[in-house]
């Protein structure tokens, strides 16, 4: 077996000067430059878009097809390489740090959580639904003429090119994340199903049923629970007291809160139907379970 050849590559090889977060270059790479032997790693965020070429890309162990129109969003962890199946692959290098839009970030609607990729803790969150979002086969026409419109900004250096950057790399993250929850609706029940226990295990501890639910994935609330429970073969409602539940025990087992603040703490509102729930679920009552399983 070949040995794995590692590189990570510093900001500090590429941005330079008095605008020191941004970096755009258009690159031609030959077959056979990269395989699957090399493994690169990055301390930024990057977008490569393929204007010519195919072949695959790794993406932590995970292939994915690519060609002319072809966009990833790559955090600083992930361990990529290309496999080039054409004679070349020429394509831009999009490299930021998310500090030049950090303001705007916060301001942002975080539909389907695209933009917590931006949170240095992403790998240990992200599924397989989520990682979807940031790869796309075929772009929409106007993240091409983004793509170009930002090389142009950044070589052209005229007054107030770094503002225009700044705003176009922000347009640019904002379709990708459009066409992106675009692409996980139409394509993959699966991938809606599993972002629904996201939502679940994000929020269970909040007030919240499944209008929030159909807000945040922007989809028909009915269409949800029918894909949900066709796939998952329980309703969401269901699912999401069993989550409550599920950390119900872990608090009951391990901390020294009362069974008053655990119910609430859960995201349960009414402490007479969090004793029956949980006996239901546990086959014991809350202080029963508590005395058998506590830690304290």
């Amino acid at each position: 077996m070949n040995e794995i050849k590692r590189f990570r590559f510093k900001s500090s090889m590429f941005f330079k000067g008095t605008f020191p977060f941004f970096f755009i270059r258009k690159f031609r790479h030959m077959r056979g430059k990269f395989d699957e032997t090399y493994r690169m790693q990055r301390d930024f965020w990057k977008i490569i878009y393929v204007i010519e070429g195919h072949g695959r890309k790794l993406i932590n162990e995970r292939s994915y097809k690519f060609g002319p129109g072809s966009i990833y969003l790559i955090h600083p962890d992930d361990q990529t390489t290309f496999v080039i199946e054409s004679a070349w692959i020429d394509i831009y290098n999009i490299l930021f740090m998310p500090e030049l839009i950090q303001d705007e970030l916060k301001h942002l609607s975080n539909d389907f959580d695209f933009f917590s990729i931006f949170h240095r803790n992403f790998q240990e969150e992200v599924d397989n639904a989520h990682r979807e979002q940031l790869y796309i086969l075929d772009a929409w026409k106007e993240i091409s003429g983004l793509v170009k419109s930002l090389s142009d900004e950044f070589e052209g250096k005229k007054p107030n090119y770094q503002s225009i950057i700044k705003f176009r790399l922000l347009e640019l993250l904002i379709l990708l994340s459009r066409q992106g929850i675009e692409k996980i609706k139409k394509n993959d029940r699966h991938n809606i199903a599993n972002y629904i226990d996201r939502i679940i295990d994000n929020y269970y501890h909040e007030q919240f049923g499944l209008d929030f639910i159909a807000k945040k994935i922007e989809l028909n609330k009915s269409h949800l629970c029918r894909v949900y429970k066709s796939l998952k073969g329980k309703s969401i409602v269901t699912a999401l007291k069993q989550r409550r539940l599920q950390e119900a025990r872990a608090l009951l087992s391990n901390s020294a809160m009362t069974i008053s603040e655990i119910c609430y703490a859960c995201g349960f509102n009414d402490l007479s139907y969090f004793y029956r729930a949980f006996r239901v679920e546990a086959g014991l009552n809350p202080g029963d379970y508590r005395k058998k399983f506590g830690q304290y």
